[in-house]
């Protein structure tokens, strides 16, 4: 009897042990199947960013020119530059008219010259600037750059608003004494501590404005912060909790429902959410503006704080470009005031939104997963003279120099990563152009050949 007591009571054991095992298989579910527990208050879930943004505070002039006696000048630092674009944000501005397309204007022999990266819809100026309680009716037009000229009889400026696509133009002034003067005075002295000489490429047709002699700035090491992905699968997923998640060596990691997929790059350090969703055969056309565009765009990454920079490391996003024929929005980081450029996206935000049942929905949105935490400067590098870029640009039989939409010096972020624990970015100065609506990294022979991308 004592036997069989023993018997019995290991067969239970082993039966218990089958149905634990059974119910463990049963109840096993792969990566390919596994569910994104939805946070409470799923709205409110934010990215981690500081601060909202503005088309005033997200649209900046790309350089500021000053037309002397002597050539032309621009500014050392380009911080300075964005500290007088804030001031000129402020300058009271009345009389604007929109001219006739035969109708010409008198500019200064010496005045200052803002451009912009893009053409600018008018119908967002009057948030850009302070055109005081006007009653203006903007024009379906655009600009990229604004003339100020000096009135030296009232002591007044003239501003003209140009667009290098259309012959529309508009004029308005600043009858203020004290900006007459002060600008009169910045014009006279020209510091060279402040200011340097800056030459101009297709000056007939596309004026594009170059630094003249070399300039060295600092490279920097740049720690890393990383943002959870799952914080924008609360973001962007109306049921979080239905999302399933998958991880492939090759692929990478994805997030995804039916119709919405999310997936991770770069390890985790960007992101590309694309909703299959296609707007319904029968519901009207509904023609998007830039204007309306670019306020969705803005509205959606300010309502979960999607503007993710370090401001104490000098560290912001600006407006690259709003194409209408895709219906895409790009911001462009920017470090110390200068572009950054990446040619894994790791440096720009991107959406691209489409009309669905009669409202604006986001489709495409691709952007980084990281915040900067600290910097370490590393050594100074001396580029390239401006009239060696110029001189390389002309003798090179693969570039059109008609087809260079600009040149500039930017930061090249390179990200690094020595093991497991050990990640960082390089950001090292390089001399930039812009062709046929590309940004590329200008070489010369002795490097290797350029790589394009923002």
């Amino acid at each position: 009897m004592k036997f069989e007591t023993i018997k019995t009571f290991i067969l239970t054991v082993l039966i218990g042990i089958s149905i634990l095992l059974s119910f463990t298989l049963w109840s096993y579910q792969p990566n390919s199947n596994q569910v994104i527990s939805s946070e409470s208050g799923n709205r409110e879930v934010d990215a981690g960013g500081s601060g909202e943004e503005t088309k005033q505070s997200l649209i900046k002039p790309t350089d500021i020119i000053f037309h002397t006696a002597s050539g032309y000048y621009g500014f050392n630092d380009p911080t300075a530059q964005d500290q007088l674009y804030q001031q000129i944000q402020e300058w009271s501005i009345s009389n604007y008219e929109v001219l006739d397309s035969d109708e010409t204007v008198e500019r200064s022999k010496e005045m200052i010259e803002l451009i912009f990266g893009d053409e600018i819809p008018t119908k967002i100026l009057d948030p850009l600037f302070n055109f005081g309680p006007d009653d203006i009716i903007f024009p379906n037009s655009s600009m990229k750059r604004l003339y100020i000229s000096f009135v030296h009889d009232s002591k007044s400026l003239q501003l003209e608003f140009v667009s290098d696509e259309s012959n529309q133009r508009a004029v308005a002034l600043v009858n203020d004494m004290n900006i007459y003067e002060q600008l009169s005075v910045m014009m006279t002295e020209m510091d060279e501590d402040a200011y340097r000489e800056y030459l101009v490429m297709n000056e007939q047709t596309n004026p594009i404005y170059v630094p003249s002699g070399k300039v060295s700035l600092s490279s920097y090491s740049i720690t890393p912060t990383q943002i959870e992905p799952t914080l924008f699968v609360n973001i962007l997923f109306p049921n979080p909790g239905v999302v399933r998640v998958t991880n492939s060596q090759t692929i990478g990691e994805a997030y995804f429902t039916d119709n919405r997929q999310m997936s991770v790059y770069q390890n985790g350090k960007r992101m590309e959410y694309i909703s299959h969703i296609s707007p319904s055969t029968d519901e009207p056309d509904r023609v998007i503006n830039e204007a309306d565009l670019l306020d969705r765009s803005i509205s959606n990454i300010n309502n979960h704080s999607g503007w993710t920079y370090e401001l104490r490391l000098d560290q912001d996003y600006r407006l690259d470009d709003v194409n209408l024929n895709t219906n895409q929005v790009t911001y462009q980081m920017h470090y110390k005031s200068y572009p950054v450029f990446n040619i894994h996206k790791l440096a720009t935000i991107q959406q691209r939104w489409s009309v669905y049942q009669n409202s604006m929905q986001l489709v495409e949105y691709d952007r980084p997963l990281y915040l900067f935490d600290s910097e370490f400067e590393l050594r100074e590098i001396a580029l390239s003279s401006g009239e060696s870029i110029i001189s390389s640009l002309e003798t090179d039989t693969d570039v059109s120099m008609e087809n260079i939409q600009d040149v500039r010096i930017g930061y090249e972020l390179n990200y690094q990563r020595d093991d497991q624990n050990s990640e960082y970015f390089e950001m090292i100065p390089a001399w930039y152009k812009k062709e046929n609506n590309s940004w590329q990294k200008i070489v010369f022979d002795e490097e290797t050949q350029g790589r394009g991308g923002n």
